[in-house]
């Protein structure tokens, strides 16, 4: 038996030593060094009689002491943990010291041994438990049986040793009962820890090329491949059970021009950054966040409408403008993306790929009507009854340069509310409820009020001699614009009606043709 245990522990060391990589810092090397100490230990014992005590007793236990501490930091290497060496190696130091002085006392050196070899085995127990949530697969499981055999083999020989047991039965020398059990559960748990911590590690390894596999690397998103097999999944879910699915494609302005003017490592920096955001915006649990390519990103909304997904992207839009990215090359100033919306509602699309396709060309839209905003594909929205012909007659309203005045931040606002215009537009178009839309229309007509005032301080430090007759129409254009929302909340008035005075009068008509009168008293003199 004491031959066994030193050819499996000689072969397994081996084994786990020609596969150990020190790059890898999965704690192979440590677990081989582990095996071979205790395959030593073995073979000192087995020369006790031949060799002086100290060697076969004093180091023996030693190096028996070195092995588990070796395992630890094997473990903890493996999970990347900073290992406290003195707690780890402490009992090796304490096993040597006190084995010189209990040579001649078995009993004492049995219960002494048993102890300290048991606290490491449930030192090394207790960081498996915390690290539980950590290790996938089976492989811990072994790993966990194998400690807990040699736990127990320790706690019954330091119990008999304890109880006054003879020393030939206690002995590893002697033929006993204790004997045979000692040398089996060291067998067995020595095939435990050795298969345990090798399944370990080709479980982890598994695992990361199952993510390499699936990971966008730069990005940390799914990549490509993922994407494709997550849509494909949902869609044919949302297609059988009759589910909304929203899809949201996302493309960095000019990003071209970012790495041109700040180089490449700054670009991938920057896809890192709007990554973090596109990221962050996949709260639910079965959102998915990928990297389409080059970039572009897609994100995956399970039952989400077309409403629900234009207002994740706009919101999206908002948060990757406010990373502050510089870009000079940007009319913005700073990183902006355009974002394209579809959504399978009612069987609208056939596949896939022509759900991928719409999304692709309201980008394209979004990229040709100005950059930094959302498009939703049209087809995305559900057949319209009746009573809602009025409102599908009703287009989007599109920004261009040539609306621009000369002040960046009244033109800001302009863009920001003709972009408030199409987001409630398409909150409309959703069926969204009237509570909701009237919440809506409220906080709209707020930002109106707001911009109205700020231009008006504006045109007046700008000389505007019209600037009062000019601020009496906006509080025209807001008192008919409060007292139509509270008709349409009242159920007197049609979505339809509200949406087109806000849209064509307050946003279109004021700002495209009333706030043309002042953009001369904007430029600067020549």
């Amino acid at each position: 038996m004491f031959l066994a245990i030193i050819l499996v522990g000689t072969v397994l060391s081996l084994s786990v030593g020609a596969v150990a990589d020190r790059s890898q810092r999965d704690g192979m090397p440590f677990w081989a060094a582990g095996l071979a100490l205790h395959t030593l230990a073995y073979i000192l014992f087995s020369l006790r009689g031949q060799i002086p005590d100290f060697y076969s007793i004093v180091l023996a236990n030693t190096l028996l002491s070195c092995a588990l501490a070796a395992f630890t930091e094997g473990l903890y290497s493996f999970y990347q943990s900073r290992a406290p060496r003195k707690l780890i190696w402490f009992p090796v130091a304490f096993i040597f010291l006190n084995f010189l002085t209990l040579l001649d006392q078995i009993n004492a050196r049995i219960i002494l041994g048993s102890l300290v070899f048991m606290l490491q085995c449930l030192l090394t127990l207790r960081f498996m438990w915390h690290k539980r949530r950590q290790t996938a697969g089976r492989g811990k499981y072994f790993l966990a049986a194998g400690i807990t055999v040699m736990t127990a083999l320790l706690s019954l020989r330091a119990a008999g040793a304890a109880s006054g047991g003879a020393a030939a039965m206690l002995s590893l020398t002697q033929p006993s009962l204790m004997q045979t059990l000692t040398f089996l559960g060291a067998l067995t748990s020595l095939l435990l820890l050795a298969i345990g911590f090798v399944l370990m590690s080709k479980e982890r390894a598994d695992e990361l090329n199952q993510i390499l596999a699936t990971r966008d690397g730069l990005t940390g998103l799914a990549n490509r491949r993922r994407l494709n097999n997550v849509l494909a999944s949902e869609w044919a879910r949302a297609n059988r059970s009759d589910l909304s699915l929203g899809l949201i494609m996302i493309d960095i302005d000019q990003f071209k021009d970012y790495n041109d003017q700040y180089g490449h490592q700054a670009g991938d920096e920057c896809l890192q950054s709007v990554a973090l955001a596109i990221q962050s915006a996949a709260q639910r649990a079965g959102d998915l966040a990928a990297r389409y390519g080059g970039e572009e990103f897609v994100l995956i909304l399970p039952d989400a409408d077309a409403g629900a997904a234009q207002r994740v992207a706009e919101s999206l839009r908002k948060s990757i403008e406010s990373l502050g990215l510089e870009h000079v090359r940007s009319p913005a100033g700073r990183v902006t993306a355009s974002l394209g919306v579809a959504a399978l509602t009612d069987g609208c699309f056939n596949n896939p790929e022509a759900l991928l396709r719409a999304a692709d060309a309201a980008l394209y839209r979004a990229k040709h009507d100005g950059r930094n905003q959302v498009q939703v594909a049209p087809e995305s929205f559900p057949p319209v009854t009746a009573g809602e012909k009025i409102i599908a007659k009703l287009v989007q309203l599109v920004w261009r340069p040539a609306y621009e005045g000369g002040n960046a931040h009244i033109d800001a606002q302009h863009r920001e509310l003709f972009r408030d215009v199409n987001a409630l537009l398409n909150a409309m178009l959703s069926g969204l409820e009237t509570d909701k839309v009237a919440a809506l229309v409220q906080a709209f007509i707020a930002d109106v009020a707001q911009h109205f005032q700020d231009e008006e301080a504006i045109i007046s430090d700008a000389g505007y001699p019209g600037s009062a007759a000019h601020a009496a129409q906006h509080r025209a254009l807001i008192e008919k614009a409060t007292t139509l929302a509270d008709h349409f909340r009242a159920g007197t008035l049609s979505l339809g009606e509200l949406f087109e005075y806000l849209a064509h009068d307050v946003v279109a008509r004021h700002m495209l043709i009333a706030d043309r009168e002042f953009f001369p008293y904007l430029q600067p003199p020549s």
